[in-house]
């Protein structure tokens, strides 16, 4: 039996996540997962591939409070919106309207990354529509994450994974190097790479999922996501020994994952592939 093992979601693209014991399926993913995301004051956002220490800001979410907290500083409380007067921001190649949250985290933020940096929401009523090769419906549409709405991992994978390692006498590497929302047991390595249409079982009812295309991967997963720091060329190296993409130009873990129905997901569930 395949089970749901770990729910997570960051609510800021880039900096710390959290484990969740359920969550609640929005339009776009889990709820508030990349909700935000830091930007330059031009509107390109800012990764962890050039800038590390954002795996240390820990931001939390209480209703309409953003509390943000980062070693060293204060941490800073704020009101969060989503609406009101937009700004255009860029992430990877999308063009997607943003709510500034004002000066004060701006400057918090740039004080911690040590560059100039805003916080925006993605604009309640925006939608950012997925890539039409790997989508179910042209209205689907995610927050700031990558792509796609969720990504999901098996236990299985990362345990083949770090095998390897070890056996090349390196140090095993742990779940949250590959941000994943959603992490299942109960299947083979990599199995997850074949997933078509499932449901997630839920009491509160099912949820239909697709699995529609396994996630390349990048340098983000040789960041120390407790110390942020980079910690050399693993586990990149290693996956390029053999799992590379069939062009050979990605390295591949994990499966990302677009939503049929809106819902609830908890740890425990039942995944059913059809």
């Amino acid at each position: 039996m395949i089970t749901i093992t770990g729910l997570f979601y960051y609510p800021i693209k880039g900096c710390k996540g959290w484990a969740l014991d359920s969550a609640t399926l929005s339009e776009r993913g889990i709820a508030f997962d990349r909700h935000f995301m830091i930007v330059t004051p031009e509107g390109r956002f800012l990764t962890q591939r050039e800038h590390p220490k954002m795996a240390l800001i820990a931001p939390t979410l209480h209703n309409s409070m953003l509390s943000l907290s980062a070693p060293g500083v204060e941490t800073l409380h704020l009101q969060h919106t989503d609406q009101g007067t937009g700004k255009p921001v860029i992430v990877w190649g999308d063009s997607c309207e943003a709510v500034l949250q004002g000066d004060e985290v701006a400057d918090w933020l740039s004080t911690v990354l040590g560059v100039k940096a805003q916080l925006v929401a993605m604009h309640r009523d925006f939608r950012r529509t997925l890539d039409p090769e790997y989508t179910l419906r042209p209205s689907d549409h995610t927050g700031f994450a990558d792509g796609y709405p969720m990504l999901l991992v098996s236990e299985a994978s990362l345990e083949s994974l770090n095998s390897r390692l070890i056996e090349t006498g390196g140090e095993p590497v742990p779940m949250n190097r590959f941000r994943p929302n959603i992490v299942v047991r109960g299947c083979e390595a990599f199995a997850e790479d074949a997933w078509g249409r499932f449901i997630v079982k839920n009491s509160a009812g099912d949820v239909a999922m697709n699995g529609v295309k396994p996630c390349g991967r990048c340098i983000v997963t040789t960041i120390d996501q407790e110390s942020g720091t980079r910690t050399g060329a693993e586990p990149i190296a290693t996956l390029k020994k053999f799992r590379r993409s069939a062009d050979g130009t990605k390295v591949l873990f994990g499966q990302n994952v677009v939503h049929a129905s809106i819902g609830r997901l908890s740890v425990g569930d039942e995944i059913i592939l059809y």
